[in-house]
């Protein structure tokens, strides 16, 4: 009797103490759970992942992550850090890397040109995040600075006997800015066997980017189910909204049909704010002693059922852009379809306001598509019909430019 009473009492103050918080069990050192911390302040060594003890970079706290996870990052400055497919989360507990509340969390990447100085031999491209094969993951509130590559994910082709989904991918709240070389933010499925899916690229603004041949967002391969919107992209001297099919990012060399799967579909992009787009000064364009002014604020190259509506484009070479680059003969169904450009408001573009088709008698080109509802101001040429096919433009208001 007296042993039972003694464990009783034991087991009455053991509550006490959790409650209070007053044992080492609830220290206020220790991380909530599934928070990982990172702070200037930490140490990868010494840290352990709490609030009170945080690591030093995330690439640390990523090596951490479980399902369910909440990786926060304190004010201050970080080098990059990449994801692979054992940071994944799950549909029931999904990972989060954010900045924490109220702070200012800067990814800062490497400059290639200063890279490529300390290493002739390697490559020059440099990421701020990159991620390959992650599910289930929010990358939210973060700011990237320089590189080739802002945020980029990659779905890449693994083992054929498997290809897991890759889905629930959300990029929201960033900001990117200071790139110099190829994209702001990218995702690129890659195998032509398993598709993206349930992909968002929300609220983020990105902007001051280089980004040659390539563009500011890009949507590119093997992706079925995206929602692009919310995000204001200006200040590139590239296409600012890109979705795009038939580049041979996804292409299935043993198939009958190798570009099955190989284009941006099932889609929106909506409620964004695209403004000074435009190639000039981008040597990928020159033309003698001037330059090719066609990059679209947004560009649907390839891709198809895809709702544009509600957007705002004002200065861009080209406001919005609908067609596909590729000869149909090499790469079979290159074409844009099923595309809706709906309500979008679209003004002092320099070449076209909208413009649709194939931009040479070899390409691909625009087909079953509509675009209604679009006031179109003081651009340039309003509307551009170029090799297209059973298209429906419609109820739109145009506005020239005044004389």
């Amino acid at each position: 009797m007296k042993k039972a009473a003694a464990i009783t009492i034991y087991s009455i103050l053991l509550a006490f103490c959790l409650l209070f918080s007053g044992c080492g069990a609830g220290s206020s050192s220790s991380a909530a759970p599934g928070e990982i911390h990172v702070a200037q302040s930490g140490s990868d060594t010494a840290g352990d992942g709490s609030e009170g003890r945080p690591f030093a970079t995330v690439q640390m706290a990523v090596s951490r992550i479980e399902p369910g996870s909440e990786v926060i990052i304190h004010s201050g400055e970080y080098p990059p850090f990449e994801l692979d497919e054992s940071a994944s989360g799950t549909k029931s507990a999904p990972v989060t890397i954010s900045a924490a509340p109220g702070e200012t969390a800067v990814i800062k990447a490497d400059d290639p040109a200063r890279k490529k100085a300390v290493d002739p031999a390697g490559t020059e491209e440099s990421f701020g995040i990159m991620m390959e094969n992650v599910s289930f993951i929010t990358i939210k509130g973060l700011e990237v600075d320089g590189g080739t590559h802002g945020i980029a994910y990659y779905s890449t082709d693994p083992d054929p006997a498997r290809s897991p989904a890759r889905r629930d991918i959300s990029i929201e709240g960033c900001t990117v800015h200071g790139i110099r070389g190829v994209h702001g933010i990218c995702v690129y499925g890659e195998d032509p066997r398993a598709a993206v899916k349930d992909l968002r690229i929300t609220g983020n603004e990105v902007y001051d980017c280089e980004c040659g041949s390539s563009e500011t967002i890009a949507v590119n391969g093997n992706i079925d189910g995206f929602e692009i919107s919310g995000n204001t992209v200006h200040d590139s001297n590239n296409i600012g909204i890109d979705m795009i099919g038939f580049e041979g990012t996804a292409k299935d060399e043993g198939s009958a049909d190798p570009f099955a799967s190989d284009y941006a579909r099932n889609g929106i992009c909506t409620g964004n704010t695209i403004y000074d787009i435009s190639t000039e000064g981008n040597d990928a364009y020159r033309k003698g002693s001037s330059y090719d002014l066609c990059a679209g604020g947004i560009y649907v190259d390839g891709g198809q059922d895809i709702l544009i509506s509600k957007n705002h484009v004002l200065s861009c070479d080209i406001g919005i852009e609908v067609a596909t680059e590729h000869d149909p003969k090499e790469t079979p169904g290159a074409k844009a379809s099923g595309v809706k450009v709906l309500g979008n408001s679209i003004i002092g573009c320099s070449a076209a306001g909208i413009s649709l088709g194939g931009y040479a008698p070899d390409l691909g080109f625009t087909e079953g598509c509509e675009f209604s509802g679009n006031t179109l101001l003081c651009n340039s040429d309003q509307i551009v019909v170029q090799k297209s096919r059973n298209n429906l433009i419609e109820r739109n208001i145009i506005i020239p430019v005044k004389e």
